[in-house]
């Protein structure tokens, strides 16, 4: 059996820790605090190496892309920031969700982000153009948690009306690598995500179902809000995972 130890601390922020990740290599650690700054840690000398602190509001969410060398923030102050921490420079700035941005994912080619949203909405980025390019709503409340898959191919999402969303991106696997490599301007031929399945299974009161899902205008999803505690946190998965037990694993911690 497996026992968790307790290895070091790290002190420099002044208030609440919201979020930590580690880099894909495991060499750095991205923190963000209420206390408005997003830290980037040393794990060998366990040192702080850099600092971020261009926000109005705080970061509520931080993650590496892919390969390491930016870190994207979810700002309270409805911002979403992307940093190069090789140089220590803002590189883009997004403000299209009307509400506090509660997480994101990177694509696993590094050239998306997902956000999720207190405004009810899920946005896709992308980043090599700097530009919104889809819109998704189907929660019937603040979206906490959104994940992409290790193969990029689906995505889940979570929030305060107790549900996860399983959604399948269209996104051209040979196209976003080609545009990786000869630095070539992308055209959006493919089609937008569309939703696969909801879970908890849970009956409506009013035996709803869901009819339609549509990129703006909203998605016509029914009220499926029930008392369940919402979803914070979704796990990272894989195009084998079963999501049932995904869910179970997250009711469980609950």
């Amino acid at each position: 059996m497996y026992r968790q130890r307790f290895l070091y601390s790290l002190y420099r922020h002044t208030h609440w820790v919201r979020c930590a990740k580690f880099s894909p290599d495991g060499r750095l650690i991205v923190s963000c605090s209420e206390d408005k700054t997003i830290k980037i840690w040393d794990t060998t000398n366990k040192q702080c190496v850099n600092n971020f602190s261009d926000f109005v509001g705080f970061a509520n969410f931080v993650a590496f892309n892919p390969n390491g060398t930016c870190i994207a923030s979810a700002g309270s102050d409805h911002t979403v920031k992307i940093w190069d921490i090789r140089v220590n420079k803002l590189l883009q700035h997004y403000q299209v969700h009307s509400g506090g941005v509660n997480c994101v994912s990177f694509h696993p080619s590094g050239n998306y982000l997902i956000t999720a949203s207190s405004d009810g909405t899920l946005k896709i980025l992308d980043l090599l153009e700097g530009r919104l390019i889809y819109t998704l709503q189907g929660h019937t409340g603040p979206v906490f948690t959104v994940s992409f898959s290790k193969g990029g191919e689906l995505f889940t999402s979570g929030g305060a009306d107790a549900q996860v969303l399983l959604w399948r991106t269209n996104f051209d696997e040979l196209n976003y690598k080609d545009v990786s490599k000869r630095n070539l301007k992308r055209l959006h031929f493919d089609s937008p995500p569309h939703l696969l399945d909801i879970y908890p299974r849970t009956p409506h009161p009013h035996e709803g179902r869901i009819d339609t899902v549509e990129i703006n205008p909203k998605l016509d999803v029914t009220d499926l809000q029930t008392s369940t505690p919402p979803v914070v946190d979704i796990l990272s998965f894989d195009s084998t995972t079963k999501i049932q037990e995904i869910i179970k694993s997250l009711w469980s911690e609950l």
